[in-house]
């Protein structure tokens, strides 16, 4: 009888620590982890789309989280929160989606939407819009750009 009662109190312990440390997944093609709460806060680290990011809390639409040994914000438009998955556990078939179905879901397309916006607008530079995104800022530069400029957050933070 004893060796139940500890064996039920041993899976009880494990269900509420894999239920205590929550991951979420960046759903975004880069997301920045920020020193603070704060969109224009300097970056600690990036991670890249499909990254696991481990929650240690959450304050309004920032989450806590800590990658690659860096302990941040992010903002939860660059994260999904992980559901855990019984089936996957069980032996079951879980589906995942693929790097590209995620981009164009974000973007409000499918590969149907896109290759009909394609067929009518087959004249559009796609190279150029293909450079837009490949172009990169190092964060020393943002964050002069930020000072120089003067912006703030909204509500006002520096």
């Amino acid at each position: 009888m004893k060796a139940k009662t500890w064996i039920i109190l041993l899976g009880l312990c494990l269900i509420s620590s894999v239920a205590a440390a929550a991951t979420v997944k960046v759903i975004t093609q880069e997301a920045m982890i920020r020193k603070d709460k704060r969109f224009f806060a300097p970056a600690l680290v990036r991670a890249p789309f499909g990254a696991a990011l481990q929650e240690s809390g959450r304050e309004g639409d920032w989450f806590r989280v800590s990658y690659q040994g860096k302990e941040g914000w992010i903002h939860k438009s660059a994260v999904q929160e992980q559901k855990f998955q019984l089936s996957s556990l069980a032996g079951g078939q879980a589906e995942e989606t693929s790097q590209d179905e995620v981009a164009l879901a974000g973007k409000g397309f499918n590969p149907e939407v896109e290759k009909a916006f394609r067929d009518k607008n087959p004249k559009m530079r796609y190279d150029l819009v293909n450079q837009v995104q490949a172009y990169r800022v190092e964060e020393q530069r943002l964050q002069a750009f930020i000072r120089a400029g003067n912006l703030r957050e909204p509500g006002g933070a520096p």
